[in-house]
């Protein structure tokens, strides 16, 4: 693993450390019992500790409600950096476990409802990665070739080929690579972060002077040839380095929508926005952005979700310090117009404010057709999750009272055997 992600691997411990932790003895917890969905709907969630990477992945033949326990028989213990999720499968990185390589593995359901480790794309680390279908997904890996994208099967999580990106190769930088921090497909194009730097420098958005612009390679899937180099001036950095929240979401208008967190070595943001590709575009959208600074100075961007014209994020009306920035639960949801940004964003004032979303890539998330907002506030004693109605108002869904600071929650369908 590079010495660039174990920095921040430590980063991301210490800072942990005094993560927001809810604990009850109730025995009048909901869903305590293990459930078999008969049709193979499951719903998995993850909460833990990131202080010391242990964390609880447990299934639901239902999604949860009420005030739950999510360490129960049948509970998977794993670490606590995130999950995501393909079809019937949940994915995530080993990266916080002190004991295991950051390798990709693979989780299904068994034929007792409960998540279990299934597969592991064999001795790779996976830096950043994109499941396009059952049988072809692409990796990065800082063990590797970093001006490379390999390709793998996800079906049997053994490599198959590889994207070769050395005529990006240029004298001007002491350092190249991609796929550093965000990779994703649309249409056909698979979109991957190029970083580069004049100095003989890795990624290290503490330590980097933020190089005022992101650029993605796009990639044609079909052919598996390199088509361009598209860039976006005015912000720095795209996705995120190291966990399962890389901040991107597709719209249902078919717009990619992606986050800029903005992190960087001065200990401030730098130009926190949220950008996007529109439908039937391969180019940033170069009139169209969210700037946090027009907000609040300072704050930062951390998830995106767009739905029935909306734009729903969260921001702190206070400036993002990294010192606090897991504990701090001043950050409120917004909803945008985004089609006409000089509107002024609604604040939702049913949903209670929340901590960043940092290593939860469903912080806003769209499930069963209905949007679910992560609420972690330890002055309410809240930590889980808030659901849209369908007039538009907001109600708590699912409370964990055990196992710790929820981070992550997904939908996979599997036929139990």
């Amino acid at each position: 693993m590079s010495k660039f992600f174990k920095i921040n691997i430590l980063f991301y411990v210490i800072l942990a450390g005094i993560l927001f932790v809810s604990c009850s003895d109730s025995d009048n917890d909901n869903n305590s019992q293990v459930t078999v969905d008969k049709n193979g709907n499951y719903y998995v969630l993850l909460t833990g500790q990131i202080s010391d990477g242990q964390g609880f992945a447990t299934a639901y033949g239902e999604m949860p409600s009420g005030d739950i326990k999510n360490v129960r028989e049948g509970s998977l213990s794993c670490n606590a950096n995130g999950i995501s999720q393909f079809g019937k499968w949940v994915f995530k990185r080993a990266s916080l476990n002190p004991n295991r390589a950051a390798t990709l593995i693979r989780y299904k359901i068994d034929d007792k409802g409960n998540i279990v480790e299934d597969a592991e794309l064999s001795g790779k680390s996976a830096t950043s990665r994109f499941i396009y279908n059952d049988t072809l997904g692409f990796f990065t890996s800082t063990d590797m070739d970093m001006l490379k994208v390999y390709k793998f099967n996800p079906t049997t999580m053994q490599r198959t080929g590889e994207i070769d990106l050395s005529k990006l190769k240029s004298a001007e930088y002491g350092y190249q690579a991609v796929g550093t921090s965000f990779m994703v497909a649309k249409e056909g194009k698979l979109y991957v972060n190029y970083y580069t730097n004049v100095e003989n420098e890795e990624e290290n958005f503490r330590k980097n002077k933020p190089q005022g612009n992101v650029k993605l390679v796009v990639i044609d899937i079909a052919t598996g040839k390199y088509e361009k180099t598209i860039r976006r001036d005015g912000i720095n950095f795209i996705g995120y380095p190291g966990n399962e929240n890389q901040m991107w979401c597709m719209g249902d208008d078919g717009a990619l929508y992606m986050c800029s967190y903005g992190f960087g070595a001065t200990g401030v943001t730098n130009k926190s926005a949220i950008v996007r590709i529109k439908k039937g575009e391969t180019d940033f959208d170069q009139n169209w952005i969210i700037k946090a600074d027009d907000f609040t100075q300072g704050t930062t961007f951390g998830a995106v979700c767009v739905k029935n014209n909306k734009l729903y994020t969260l921001m702190s009306s206070y400036p993002m310090d990294f010192k606090t920035i897991l504990t701090d639960d001043s950050y409120a949801y917004y909803a945008f117009d985004k089609e006409d940004l000089s509107k002024a964003p609604t604040k939702i004032l049913d949903v209670p404010t929340t901590t960043y979303p940092f290593v939860c890539g469903q912080d806003i998330t769209v499930i069963d057709n209905k949007i679910y907002f992560r609420v972690v506030n330890n002055d309410k004693k809240y930590n889980g999750y808030y659901v849209q109605n369908s007039d538009g108002t907001y109600k708590p869904a699912f409370n964990v009272t055990s196992g710790g600071t929820v981070w992550g929650l997904c939908k996979v369908t599997q036929k139990a055997k």
